[in-house]
C-alpha cells in the first residue's frame, strides 16, 4: 500500500497494528512511543523480548518490522521510530501522513491529536485531511473511531460517553487515616498530582513521603504497583488487542480503497468479548456544540 500511516503508541495495541501494516505492506509505518520495555509487558507485546527491556518501544518495534520485511523481501515497507513525546511534535510533523492510528492509553493526547488534525483540516480548508483511527481495549472489551475530520463526528464529539473513574475508597479515610499503600497512592493521584501528566518517578516519590508520614511500611511500594493503581490497571487480554488492531487496519484499508461513504459510514464500533464475542457498529453524529469540530 503507497501510504504512509503514523501509529501512535508501542504497547499491546500498537503492537498489533504495527504487524498488520507490514503485513499490508504499508510503504512508511511510523511509530511514536517514550515508553521503554518492562518486563511485564512481554506478555502481550510480542515484538518485544526480554534482551529488549530497558530499550525504547518505538525503536524495537521498527527494528524488528524492519528485520521481517527483509527476511520476507519485501523492500517497499519500513518502519521509523520517534522515541519522543507525541504532545512535543508539531503540525508540521503530522501533516505528512496520509492515516494516523492510536493505539494509546490516555485521554489527553487522543485529545491533542484529535484537536490538531481538525485543525490542519480548517485551516487548508480540506486540502489537508487526515482520518484518524483510535483504537482502545480494557479487559474483553474494545472500540475503534473512524474519524474524518469535518466530515465525521471527532473525538471530542463522543468524550462526554467516557466512563467516569471512581476512586476506590472514601476520601475522608485516604485523606485522614490512610492505613495501606493503595490509600496512600490513591491520595497522591487524586489530590497531590491532580490534573497533572502522570509522572512516575514524582509519583513514587510522593507515595514514599506519605507512607512515611503515616508511618505505612513502603517496603513493597515499587513503581509497577504504583502506577498499577493510579491508572487503574484491567488486565490486558491479548486477543482483544489483535482484535481491535485488525478493526483498525481494516478501515484504513476501505478508505483507502475508497470503499465507503463518509455521509452514511458507521464510525464508531464497540467490540465485547464478555459473553461470547459482539462487535457493535453505528453512526455516531457529530456533536453541534462540539469545542473542536463545530462551525466547520
Amino acid at each position: 500500500m503507497d501510504v504512509k500511516v503514523l501509529v501512535l503508541g508501542a504497547g499491546g495495541l500498537g503492537c498489533e497494528v504495527v504487524k498488520n501494516l507490514a503485513v499490508l505492506k504499508v510503504r512508511e509505518i511510523h511509530v511514536v512511543d517514550l515508553d521503554t520495555i518492562e518486563l511485564t509487558n512481554l506478555n502481550r507485546q510480542f515484538l518485544f523480548k526480554d534482551q529488549d527491556i530497558g530499550r525504547y518501544k518505538a525503536q524495537v518495534a521498527a527494528d524488528y518490522i524492519n528485520r521481517w520485511s527483509e527476511q520476507q523481501q519485501i523492500s517497499c515497507t519500513r518502519a521509523i521510530a520517534h522515541c519522543m513525546d507525541l504532545l512535543s511534535l508539531g503540525s508540521d510533523f503530522y501533516e505528512q501522513f496520509d492515516f494516523v492510528i492510536s493505539g494509546l492509553d490516555a485521554v489527553q493526547p487522543r485529545r491533542f491529536i484529535n484537536q490538531l488534525l481538525v485543525q490542519l483540516t480548517r485551516n487548508s480548508n480540506f486540502e489537508i485531511c487526515i482520518p484518524l483511527i483510535d483504537g482502545g481495549t480494557e479487559g474483553l472489551q474494545g472500540h475503534v473511531k473512524t474519524i474524518i475530520p469535518g466530515i465525521t463526528a471527532c473525538w471530542e464529539c463522543s468524550i462526554e460517553t467516557l466512563p467516569q473513574q471512581q476512586t476506590r475508597h472514601p476520601m475522608c479515610t485516604i485523606a485522614n487515616s490512610p492505613r495501606n499503600l493503595e490509600h496512600v497512592v490513591e491520595y497522591v493521584v487524586t489530590v497531590q498530582m491532580a490534573g497533572e501528566e502522570l509522572d512516575t518517578k514524582r509519583l513514587l516519590q510522593l507515595c514514599r513521603d506519605r507512607a512515611l508520614q503515616f508511618g505505612i511500611p513502603a517496603d513493597t511500594l515499587t513503581e509497577s504497583y504504583a502506577v498499577g493503581v493510579a491508572k487503574r490497571i484491567v488486565p490486558s487480554v491479548s486477543s482483544t488487542n489483535a482484535l481491535v488492531a485488525a478493526i483498525c487496519c481494516n478501515e484504513m484499508v476501505k478508505i483507502y480503497n475508497d470503499s465507503v461513504d463518509f455521509n452514511t459510514l458507521k464510525n464508531f464500533k464497540t467490540v465485547s468479548g464478555i459473553n461470547g464475542l459482539y462487535i457493535n457498529s453505528f453512526k455516531f453524529a457529530r456533536l453541534d456544540t462540539c469545542p473542536v469540530c463545530s462551525g466547520f
